[in-house]
């Protein structure tokens, strides 16, 4: 049977679950909010290549690409460098992001030459592809996120099977002081039962010493007398 606290607890946790608190969906959605970002940024960056190339010669364009190309490599590996100091997953994954938009971005021209495709179809493609990365990655740490704090919830089985060792536990230390409670009792018991029988005991002794003291005072008198009425005797003879 289930006591009141523990169906108290279990409420509390369905609760729990049904509702998320207000800082740990703040922090979801900032983690959202910054992903969501990064993908707009990516796309306005394609968004003016896309431009330059209608505007500028194909070198020039070339040159830009490799310039921005050499800054998502530098800011890969400084954040590279950050996640292992600090032993962060979550900026090692926007380090791996960088490389492989600096990876990207040096092979724009190469693919686009080699395999004959349109730049402007081949970047709104790119840019499509990184929204839905972006999309499916923003789901991936809501659902991560949202694990994380139910699991952080005790369970309504471990509440059960924690309570369960401490009620045991309970009784059997007050079993135990019980027990210790009644020896104790137990032992002033005898201690008073013994105390009487020895004072009887000792008065008793009393008693037979004086008897026999007595018995021996009247032995010493009699012998006494007997010696004495020897002696008048021997003289009378005499």
């Amino acid at each position: 049977m289930q006591t009141r606290e523990e169906v108290e607890k279990i409420e509390e946790i369905c609760e729990k679950r049904k509702k998320i608190p207000k800082e740990i969906s703040q922090e979801i959605l900032k983690k959202i909010f910054i992903n969501v970002l990064k993908a707009i940024g990516i796309i306005i960056y394609f968004m003016i290549l896309n431009i330059l190339y209608t505007k500028i010669q194909q070198d020039s364009l070339m040159r830009i690409i490799e310039i921005f190309s050499g800054l998502f490599l530098l800011g890969g590996l400084i954040q590279l460098e950050v996640a292992y100091k600090k032993d962060s997953g979550e900026i090692a994954i926007t380090a791996i992001e960088l490389l492989c938009l600096s990876l990207h971005t040096l092979t724009i021209m190469h693919i686009v030459t080699i395999l004959k495709y349109d730049f402007r179809i081949y970047i709104l493609a790119s840019s499509y592809l990184i929204s839905i990365y972006y999309i499916l990655k923003s789901i991936v740490i809501y659902t991560k996120e949202k694990r994380k704090y139910l699991t952080s919830l005790s369970d309504i089985s471990d509440i059960v099977k924690k309570d369960e060792p401490i009620k045991k536990e309970a009784k059997k230390r007050v079993h135990k002081s019980e027990e210790k409670q009644k020896n104790r009792t137990n032992n002033l018991k005898k201690e008073k039962e013994i105390k009487p029988k020895s004072a009887k005991r000792k008065q008793t002794k009393k008693k037979e010493q004086g008897k026999n003291d007595i018995i021996k005072k009247k032995q010493t008198h009699k012998a006494k007398k007997d010696k004495s009425t020897t002696k008048k005797e021997v003289k009378e003879n005499d």
